[in-house]
C-alpha cells in the first residue's frame, strides 16, 4: 500500500556611543561549523579537534537518502529521493549516529540541515518518491535498509503527484505565492525541483512526513536544525512540522536569502514575515547584517556603517541571529556570488562578528570533493577554514566574551573599535595605512592591568591614563582580552 501508516533551519570621528548593544537577548553561547559536505566519517574523526578549536555545534550534511554517483556533486546532498533513511554521498545512518555519539562525548552539538521543501529532479521529472527502483533496492536486503531507517514503512511510497505543485518554475522571485509553490529551477529548459504541497484539504500527509522526519532527528540526539529553502514554505507550514518541544530544546534557524535588511523589498516579502509569525524561538541567518558587512567593506564606504547595525534595521536582534560571513550558496550559486568578500575583508569581517555581541557565529568550510564547478570552487579557497590558526584565536576571544555586553567607542571610515565592558577590546582597520584611536578610558577599562591580544603574540598593553591610543595595523584587527 502506497501510504502505510508512518511512525513518526575618513574623517576620523571618535563616537562615544553610550547606549550598551546587547540590548536585545543574550548571545547564543557557541560557534557553529558548517562541516559543509563533509562525510560524517570525518566529522566523527575530527571531533576531538573540533571541540578543542571552540566549536559548540556542527551543522553537517542533509540526513535523508539522496543521489549516490561517482562525482558526489554539492548539490546532489540537497536533492532528497526519501526523508525515511538516511543514505548519501557523505554516509549513512550508522554513521550518522556514530558522529552523534562522537560529537556528545567531546560537548559538541550535532546540527542538521533539513531539506523539505522539494525533491530531487530524478528520472524525467517524476513525482513518484522514492520510485519502484529504489523500493526494489529497499527489498534486495532488508536488513541493511532497516539499519539505516528513520521512521515508517519501507514497503510503500512516500510521495505521489498528488503531493506535488503544479511543475510551474518559479520567474519572479517577487511574487510570494509564486516562491512558495513554484519550482526552483536552472537555467534553459530544466523542469526544476519537484516542489511539494505544503497543506492539501483534508490531507496533511506531506506535513506529517516533515514532522515525522525532524522528530526522529531529533529522538537521535540532533539538537539544531538549519531549515533549508525557508521562504519557500508558509510559515504555518513550518511551525507544524517543529513542535514546541523541538523548538524550545533546539536551535532553529532559518535559510532566507535576502538583499538588505528593514526596509528592502526581500526583508519584507519574505524574512519579516517569519520573524513576525513564528515565535522568537526560530532564528534566521542574518543576511541583513552580511548585506551590511558586505557594503561597509567595499571601497569607498565607511566601515561606521556596520557600529550600530540592529540600529539601522541592518541586523536581526541577538537572539535569533546566525551570523555568517559566507555560506554554501554564495560561492556555489551564481546570483549570490557577489557576497563574496576579498580574502582579507573577510577575515575582518570574521573578526567583527566573532567579537561583538549579537548572535551565533557561523564559519564556513567547504569538504566538497567533487571537481570544479560543482566543489571545491574557486581553488580550495573555503576548504581548510575551520582550524586555521587565526580562526581559532578569533573562536577563543569570542567564547571568552560570552555574556559580556558591548560598547563602541569610535567608528570612522577605516576603523571600528569597541569594548566588552572591562574585559575586551576589538579594533578593525579595514584600510591600507597603519591607524591611531584614541579614547577616553575612565570607567570603560580595567587600569594598570595587562590585556593581550588574541590574534597575535605582540606583548601586553595596559592603560594608565584617562586617554589612550590603540596602534591597529593596516588591513588587520585586534581582540585584546584582560589577562
Amino acid at each position: 500500500m502506497f501510504r502505510k501508516l508512518a511512525t513518526f533551519c575618513l574623517t576620523a570621528v571618535t563616537v562615544a556611543v553610550t547606549v550598551l548593544l546587547s540590548a536585545n537577548q543574550p548571545a547564543q553561547a557557541n560557534v557553529i561549523l558548517h562541516a559543509f559536505d563533509w562525510s560524517y566519517a570525518t566529522v566523527t574523526e575530527r571531533a576531538p579537534a573540533i571541540a578543542a578549536a571552540g566549536y559548540g555545534a556542527v551543522l553537517v550534511t542533509p540526513p535523508l537518502k539522496s543521489p549516490i554517483t561517482q562525482e558526489c556533486r554539492w548539490y546532489q546532498r540537497y536533492q532528497p529521493q526519501d526523508f525515511r533513511v538516511i543514505s548519501n554521498c557523505d554516509g549513512d545512518k550508522e554513521s550518522f549516529v556514530a558522529m552523534i555519539n562522537a560529537l556528545s562525548k567531546v560537548g559538541v552539538l550535532t546540527y542538521a540541515d533539513v531539506v523539505v521543501n522539494h525533491m530531487a529532479n530524478e528520472r524525467n521529472g517524476s513525482t513518484t518518491f522514492p520510485g519502484m527502483d529504489v523500493l526494489d533496492e529497499y527489498a534486495e536486503d532488508p536488513d541493511y535498509w532497516e539499519r539505516q531507517r528513520l521512521y515508517g514503512d519501507l514497503d510503500g511510497g512516500l510521495f505521489n503527484s498528488q503531493d506535488f505543485h503544479a511543475p510551474k518554475c518559479i520567474r519572479n522571485y517577487g511574487n510570494r505565492d509564486e516562491v512558495v509553490k513554484g519550482r526552483i529551477c536552472g537555467a534553459g529548459d530544466d523542469p526544476g525541483l519537484p516542489d511539494l504541497r505544503d497543506t492539501v484539504s483534508g490531507d496533511n500527509w506531506v506535513l506529517e512526513q516533515r514532522k515525522h522526519y525532524v522528530q526522529t532527528l531529533y529522538d537521535l540526539g540532533v539538537r539544531g536544525f538549519r531549515v533549508d529553502a525557508a521562504k519557500h514554505m508558509p510559515n504555518a507550514a513550518i511551525r507544524y512540522f517543529i513542535p514546541d518541544e523541538i523548538a524550545n530544546n533546539t536551535q532553529i534557524f532559518a535559510e532566507i536569502i535576502t538583499t538588505g535588511g528593514v526596509g528592502d523589498h526581500e526583508y519584507n516579502l519574505f524574512l519579516e514575515p517569519y520573524l513576525r509569525e513564528l515565535p522568537a524561538s526560530f532564528a534566521a541567518y542574518d543576511f541583513p547584517l552580511l548585506n551590511a558587512i558586505k557594503q561597509a567593506f567595499s571601497v569607498g564606504r565607511p566601515l561606521s556603517e556596520i557600529a550600530q547595525p540592529y540600529d539601522t534595521g541592518n541586523a536581526l536582534e541577538n537572539s535569533r541571529a546566525v551570523t555568517v560571513v559566507t555560506t554554501h550558496d554564495i560561492p556555489y550559486n551564481d546570483p549570490f556570488r557577489y557576497l563574496i568578500l576579498d580574502p582579507v575583508d573577510e577575515d575582518l569581517a570574521y573578526a567583527y562578528i566573532m567579537g561583538r555581541d549579537g548572535g551565533t557565529p557561523m564559519v564556513f568550510d567547504d569538504g566538497t570533493t567533487a571537481a570544479p564547478p560543482f566543489g571545491q570552487t574557486d581553488g580550495g579557497r573555503w576548504q581548510g577554514v575551520w582550524n586555521r590558526d587565526l580562526m581559532v584565536r578569533m573562536i577563543t576571544f569570542h567564547n571568552r566574551m560570552q555574556g559580556i555586553s558591548m560598547e563602541v567607542l569610535h567608528a570612522d571610515d577605516c576603523t571600528l573599535l569597541w569594548r566588552r565592558e572591562e574585559e575586551g577590546i576589538v579594533a578593525i582597520n579595514k584600510c591600507e595605512e597603519p591607524r591611531k584611536i584614541t579614547v577616553d578610558t575612565q570607567f570603560k577599562f580595567k587600569w594598570f592591568h595587562p590585556y593581550q591580544d588574541s590574534l597575535t603574540e605582540d606583548p601586553p598593553i595596559e592603560i594608565t591614563e584617562s586617554s589612550f591610543t590603540f596602534e591597529v595595523p593596516a588591513r588587520r584587527a585586534r581582540m585584546w582580552f584582560a589577562i
